[in-house]
């Protein structure tokens, strides 16, 4: 089966000669995530590719992630940073020149408010990336992810991610996070709009499995189906779960999905939407096993 995880910040360490950006973003994690830490945990899982998701915390570079894909082919592609308040717009039409960047990641420090998700808000920017072909990640939650309608009908060719079941980041033991989950169904009308099946253990301070979350995440199954579900374990920013409980969860525990489900959640949906590199040889699917039939772009 081929895995991708379609979340992984990867970043270097925060010196005087690359300082991190004072933005009012903390970070308490590990120092640094570069290859050397991300590859062997990898192999050791059999996890084939990692989408590299630029740190906040560390700044709009996406020089490293790209430098990181190109010295491992393959392996990693970058869905990058993209700052929609840079004056130099035309930057946008040159994202694709680098042959390992595979989208953006939309996600920005809290000075900059929520209303770069508005439709209105940055018109030229929706439609360059649908023209373009540039699959979005929208870190966006609570209410607000409602917004993702009007982009999506405005929009259609556009292929929006929205991170994290749209679920609100903070403390289980004082918030009810799961509490606007309920505003990612009507989305599902919208055929270009999928959903980051991610950082589930985040969500919840109950050990691996998780059962209690069991039924909501059956929902979203149930709502999205797996080709449009795509999972990600956001593995070195969350807490209290190993990367191999993350993958496993989806893997083995979760008893509603079937293995033709989870090749798809696990790596065909996230190939196809993001246009991953056919590796050599073409994809399992192609030859053999569940969903053969079909091939990703």
């Amino acid at each position: 089966m081929f895995i991708l995880d379609t979340q992984i910040h990867m970043f270097l360490p925060n010196t005087p000669e690359r300082p991190w950006p004072d933005i009012g973003e903390s970070y308490n994690g590990k120092p640094e995530s570069t290859p050397k830490q991300i590859l062997p945990r990898m192999d050791e899982l059999g996890i084939d590719a990692v989408a590299i998701v630029p740190a906040i915390w560390a700044g709009d570079d996406n020089g490293p992630a790209l430098g990181w894909a190109a010295e491992h082919p393959g392996r990693f592609g970058v869905m990058g940073r993209f700052n929609l308040w840079d004056p130099d717009r035309e930057r946008i039409e040159r994202w694709f020149d680098n042959p390992w960047m595979r989208g953006i990641r939309m996600s920005y420090p809290d000075f900059r408010g929520r209303d770069w998700i508005d439709v209105d808000t940055f018109p030229w920017f929706w439609e360059a990336a649908e023209r373009l072909g540039i699959p979005l990640m929208l870190l966006i939650y609570g209410p607000e992810v409602r917004k993702v309608a009007a982009i999506a009908e405005r929009h259609p060719d556009l292929r929006l991610i929205v991170d994290h079941m749209g679920l609100i980041i903070g403390d289980p033991d004082t918030q009810d996070l799961w509490a606007h989950i309920d505003d990612i169904f009507p989305l599902v009308k919208y055929p270009n709009v999928y959903m980051k099946f991610s950082a589930i253990p985040d969500y919840t301070n109950e050990p691996y499995p998780y059962p209690s979350l069991t039924p909501t995440l059956r929902r979203v199954y149930e709502a999205y189906g797996p080709q449009r579900l795509m999972w990600a374990s956001d593995t070195t920013r969350v807490r209290g779960a190993t990367w191999r409980e993350n993958l496993d969860h989806v893997r083995y525990t979760l008893d509603f999905l079937s293995e033709e489900d989870k090749v798809w959640i696990l790596g065909r949906t996230a190939a196809t939407v993001l246009n991953w590199p056919r590796p050599e040889g073409g994809w399992e699917w192609e030859r053999t096993g569940p969903g053969a039939a079909g091939t990703a772009r």
